[in-house]
């Protein structure tokens, strides 16, 4: 073999050894990937994280890691994603409140929604429900704004915490009606839930995943959902207009959120598998049952939802006036 022959076999064949690494550090994933929860375990935000993880992980073919941090109106989890590495490897499930009311409503937040996060792929809409303690003498909407009304600042009513949309919700709902409640903040709906069995405090305003226990206990009694229509869970729960209440707006998204700086194929890539694991029939069954609606939408569209409704709560936070904390 010649000089020249031995020396084009040597460079190609160190080829694949150069470009192996490189092409290994570029395959995403090629690790386990951590979803970072906003609340406690046992709470709706966690259970649709749970329900999505096996599908999810199995397409990446990488275990995706459920890691709880609750606190804060989901402010901790939030903040400690937008300032984790932007490499794809750690995600956070927030819902509309931690990045579109958050903003408006908390002095100093750690975080900016806009310009320290992206938005990977939405999950699933939850409509609120308006849940009392079984044993509060009232059994229908009108009844209990009747009852609040004349006992004013005697209903408590607990929240996933400040700036969540349960907290929101009962601000609004206050505002629209012109009743006056003490707002009770947890760590995650579940412990809020297990007080509203418990009389501890006497309303709550969540998803049905968060109180689905206590409702069928009969402990919680459930006296409108804030949806267009009823929903299949609680068929006979009554709409808010039904209800005789009109103009009560209030709706909840969840969605995953990754560094601002995150590789768009990295990005992409979760969007995809989130977006399967939600046709998955088990997975949709699973969600109906806690009257969650799955979410479809592209990287774009999320986004552009996140940009939308940032503007949009600021607005609604100022018309119901409630205060920067």
């Amino acid at each position: 073999m010649s000089y020249m022959a031995r020396l084009v076999w040597c460079v190609l064949a160190a080829v694949p050894a150069l470009s192996g690494p490189a092409q290994a550090q570029e395959t995403f994933p090629n690790k386990p990937v951590r979803m970072i929860v906003t609340a406690a375990a046992g709470g709706i935000t966690d259970i649709m994280a749970r329900l999505i993880q096996e599908p999810v992980g199995r397409g990446l073919g990488q275990p995706m890691i459920i890691e709880n941090k609750p606190g804060a109106g989901g402010i901790i989890a939030t903040d400690y994603v937008a300032k984790s590495a932007p490499d794809g490897y750690t995600l956070v499930i927030v819902n509309v409140g931690n990045v579109a009311i958050s903003p408006w409503i908390t002095k100093s937040l750690p975080y900016d929604s806009l310009n320290d996060l992206v938005g990977v792929a939405a999950v699933a809409e939850v409509p609120s429900i308006v849940a009392i303690n079984d044993k509060l003498p009232v059994k229908t909407l009108k009844e209990f704004i009747e009852y609040a009304k004349a006992n004013p600042g005697k209903i408590n009513y607990g929240s996933a915490g400040n700036g969540t949309i349960p907290h929101l919700a009962g601000e609004v709902l206050s505002h629209l009606t012109g009743i006056k409640m003490v707002h009770v903040p947890y760590k995650g709906m579940a412990p809020a839930s297990i007080d509203l069995a418990a009389g501890r405090v006497q309303l709550g305003l969540m998803g049905i995943g968060s109180a689905k226990g206590q409702i069928a206990a009969g402990q919680v009694r459930v006296l409108a959902v804030a949806a267009p229509v009823r929903l299949s869970a609680l068929p006979d729960v009554p709409t808010f207009d039904q209800a005789g209440v009109s103009g009560y707006d209030v709706t909840n998204w969840f969605g995953v959120m990754a560094p601002k700086g995150t590789p768009h194929d990295a990005v992409q890539t979760v969007n995809t598998h989130i977006n399967r694991a939600l046709e998955d029939p088990q997975v949709v069954q699973k969600l109906a049952a806690s009257g969650i609606l799955p979410m479809r939408e592209s990287v774009e569209q999320f986004q552009k939802r996140v940009n939308a409704d940032y503007a949009k709560w600021r607005d609604v936070v100022r018309s119901a006036g409630v205060k920067i904390q």
